[in-house]
C-alpha cells in the first residue's frame, strides 16, 4: 500500500497545472507579450552600452602615442645626382631633415640599423622613374617604436624592439612604416642582427617554394657568395633541394665549402663550362636564378635543356639580359 501510495503521489506531482480557462488565457497573452518585450529592451540597452563602451576604449587606446622628446630635425641618407660610376653618383647627408608625418596606422621608428643590398645602392646608379630628387634610400632596417599615428593596427607597438620594411628612406635616424611592414624582435635577436630580416630571407624562401612548385629537387644559383647565396646554402636542404652554386672567385669557393655546400663552381675557371654540364646532367637541374644578368643569363639558358625555367631578379653586372638564346630553346625567361 505504502509504494502504491507513494507512486500515484509521484504521478500526481507530476501533473501539469490545470489549464486556465480560455478566456482568462486571451487576457494573459498581451500582458506576457509586454513583459518580454521590455526584456528584450532591456537587454538592447545594457548591448549598446556595452559596445558604445568597447569602442570608447578603442578610440583611447587607438589615439596617437610617444612622440613628445622626439627632436625636430634628423639626418638622412639622400641620392641627389645618380650615376653608372658610383664613384660620381652624388650621395650627400642631409644634417636638418624634417621628421616623418606619421599617418594613422603608421609607427615612428628609431634606426638602429638598416643593411645595404645590392637594389639599395642600385637607386645610386639609375635615374628614378618618379625622377624626385634629392631620393631616400634604403629599404629595410630594425630599430625602435618611438611613436604611433594611432589605429588599431598599432596597439601594443611603442617602444618594442622591431625590424621593418618600410621600402624607402631606412638610412636615416628616423623612417615612418606601416605597421603591417613590421616584426616584433624577441629580447635574444640583436638588432644589427635584424636589420636584413626582409628582402634576402624572403627572397630565399620564395626561391626554395618555388623549386618545390615546380617539383625541382636541383637549382643553379649565381652570386652564391653574396649574403643571400650563403642564406640559401643554409636553407636548401630543409626544403630537400640541390644548390649549384655558381661563384666567380676561388676564395669564395672555398667559404661556401665551409658552409656546407656540396656543389660549387667557379665561373671563372678555364672548367667551368664543361663542370656546368656535368653537374646539369647528373642533377637534372631545368630550374635557375640569376642575379648576374648580361651573359650569365644567356649562358645558362644554353647550357640548361629546353623548357627549362631562369628566374633573373637581379643585374650585379649592371648590363642587360643577353636573352637572343632563350626564345630559340624554348626555355622559360621570368625577370622579378
Amino acid at each position: 500500500k505504502c509504494l502504491i501510495s507513494s507512486s500515484s503521489s509521484s504521478q500526481a506531482s507530476r501533473e501539469p497545472p490545470p489549464a486556465l480557462p480560455p478566456r482568462l488565457q486571451r487576457e494573459d497573452e498581451p500582458h506576457r507579450h509586454r513583459i518580454h518585450h521590455s526584456a528584450m529592451q532591456f537587454d538592447a540597452v545594457w548591448a549598446s552600452l556595452a559596445f558604445g563602451a568597447l569602442g570608447c576604449l578603442l578610440l583611447l587606446a587607438c589615439r596617437r602615442r610617444g612622440g613628445k622628446d622626439l627632436p625636430k630635425a634628423m639626418r638622412r641618407l639622400v641620392v641627389v645626382e645618380p650615376n653608372a660610376d658610383l664613384a660620381l653618383a652624388r650621395v650627400v647627408v642631409e644634417e636638418e631633415a624634417p621628421l616623418p608625418v606619421l599617418k594613422r596606422g603608421q609607427v615612428l621608428i628609431k634606426v638602429c640599423a638598416a643593411s645595404i643590398n645590392p637594389s639599395d645602392y642600385g637607386a645610386w646608379r639609375a635615374r628614378s622613374a618618379k625622377g624626385e630628387y634629392p631620393l631616400p634610400t634604403g629599404q629595410e632596417c630594425s630599430g625602435v617604436v618611438v611613436a604611433t599615428g594611432g589605429g588599431v593596427s598599432t596597439l601594443g607597438l611603442l617602444g618594442r624592439r622591431v625590424a621593418a620594411f618600410p621600402g624607402s628612406g631606412t638610412y636615416a635616424d628616423y623612417v615612418a612604416c606601416s605597421a603591417w611592414r613590421l616584426v616584433c624582435l624577441p629580447g635574444s635577436v640583436a638588432l644589427a642582427d635584424a636589420c636584413e630580416l626582409f628582402i634576402n630571407p624572403l627572397t630565399v624562401v620564395a626561391m626554395l617554394l618555388t623549386a618545390r612548385a615546380k617539383r625541382a629537387t636541383a637549382i643553379i644559383h649565381t652570386g652564391a657568395s653574396s649574403a643571400l647565396g650563403q642564406m640559401l646554402c643554409k636553407a636548401a636542404p630543409g626544403f630537400g633541394v640541390e644548390v649549384v652554386h655558381v661563384t666567380h672567385r676561388q676564395q669564395h669557393v672555398e667559404m661556401l665549402h665551409r658552409l656546407g655546400a656540396t656543389h660549387v663552381l667557379n665561373s671563372s675557371s678555364d672548367s667551368y663550362g664543361a663542370q656546368l654540364d656535368e653537374k646539369i646532367r647528373a642533377l637534372r637541374v631545368k630550374l635557375a636564378f640569376d642575379c648576374v644578368a648580361g651573359d650569365s643569363a644567356g649562358a645558362l639558358v644554353a647550357k640548361l635543356p629546353p623548357r627549362s625555367t631562369v628566374y633573373a631578379y637581379g643585374r650585379l653586372s649592371c648590363s642587360h639580359l643577353a636573352a637572343a638564346s632563350f626564345f630559340f630553346r624554348g626555355a622559360q625567361f621570368l625577370v622579378s
